[in-house]
């Protein structure tokens, strides 16, 4: 029987004092009826090969070897998964998309896409990692960074991946996020990587990530109650959603703790899904998505209770509920490149870290972990 306290207990042997809650749902009217298999779905990677990361210098890049308590961080993890699978748990492990940066692994002088991904594939930092990911039968999914592998998959050699999976029957949608991204649907993928490949000192963002707070709620409901009674004036402002960070986790007992003080997901059953100003969605870029997921599911019903997705780096759950109040989250698991925010109990504040984040899903509890980011330690 899978048991997220279990997976949360070895979580917090290799990470002690740096394992953050950064979103969690759990509601039985998700209807998952197997709870056999812990799931875990693994975000964006870019991973490039040293020679590429000497030319984008800004410091974007894979954080998962960054070191912790002299490990690397991935290594930590793998280690734990792979103890999982070694004692015959049922365990499936999904990699949502953007593994291998071919945007910026490949240049005009080397278009050649197998040549580009052998280079990562094969790079030091890169080969250990990738090889025990396959050991633990990963199933991979292409993102717009990494689109052209197909290339390489139909001439045969290397693992096969999938614009989109499902799991738990097909009650989980897999698949990377961009899809739903209406601004990087605008130009295609060669265009966009021409851009990228303009910009060499790329630094890497920060994005406010975690639980929202009390006072982030209070401000929000605020908006949303003087909304309803103003009937929607056309100069109201947008709604401002700012998570306040994800919160530090000791034991497992710390996630009721957490979930008393906090709302670590966002209901959105009080913003509406319509046109212009009466469509909330359209107002604030942290609800896009769940927007574009609701219209799909709404018009081209396929009982698909989760969207597991990567893209955005930008950690956070969506709960909303179709016709009939069916449940639909959108289970955005963040990333392993660029930075976050976690909240620092002592300073009272959020600050700065790596992000480190995964999706974990066993029966009908949905977890978001943030791995790393305890300036104490």
């Amino acid at each position: 029987m899978a048991s997220h306290d279990s997976f949360l207990d070895d979580l917090l042997q290799a990470f002690p004092n740096q394992v953050h809650l950064v979103a969690r749902f759990a509601d039985d009217a998700l209807g998952f009826e197997e709870a056999t298999a812990l799931r875990v779905f693994l975000p964006d990677f870019h991973w490039m090969s040293r020679s590429c990361l000497e030319r984008y210098s800004g410091g974007y890049q894979f954080t998962g070897n960054k070191l912790l308590n002299g490990t690397p961080m991935f290594h930590a993890l793998l280690r734990i998964l792979e103890a999982v699978k070694a004692a015959n748990e049922p365990l499936e492990v999904y990699q949502l998309g953007d593994r291998v940066d071919l945007w910026r692994e490949m240049t005009r002088n080397d278009p050649n896409v197998r040549a580009a991904y052998d280079r990562v594939r094969n790079d030091p930092d890169v080969r250990g990692l990738a090889d025990r990911l396959d050991v633990l039968e990963t199933k991979y999914i292409r993102g717009n960074h990494d689109a052209w592998l197909a290339e390489v998959e139909a001439a045969g050699g290397i693992r096969s991946s999938a614009k989109e999976l499902t799991a738990a029957g097909n009650n989980i949608l897999l698949t990377h996020g961009h899809v739903y991204d209406n601004i990087e649907m605008i130009l295609d993928d060669a265009v966009q990587a021409a851009v990228v490949g303009i910009l060499p000192k790329i630094r890497p963002g920060t994005h406010a990530t975690g639980p929202f707070g009390q006072a982030t709620m209070k401000k929000l409901n605020g908006y949303l109650t003087l909304r309803e009674k103003l009937h929607y004036p056309p100069d109201f402002p947008p709604p401002t959603v700012v998570p306040d960070g994800a919160r530090l986790i000791r034991q497992p007992a710390d996630i009721d703790a957490i979930e008393a003080a906090s709302t670590t997901y966002l209901d959105l059953r009080r913003f509406q899904h319509g046109e212009g100003i009466h469509n909330d969605f359209e107002h604030a870029s942290y609800l896009t998505f769940g927007d574009d997921i609701f219209t799909i599911e709404q018009n081209h019903p396929q009982d698909h209770r989760v969207y597991v997705i990567g893209h955005t780096h930008h950690a956070r759950l969506l709960v909303d509920h179709l016709p009939g109040e069916r449940l639909l989250v959108t289970m955005d698991c963040g990333g392993w490149i660029e930075n976050c925010t976690v909240y620092n109990d002592k300073a009272k504040h959020s600050l700065i870290a790596p992000s480190a984040q995964l999706g974990v899903q066993a029966g009908n509890d949905l977890r978001i972990y943030q791995l790393g980011g305890n300036p104490e330690n």
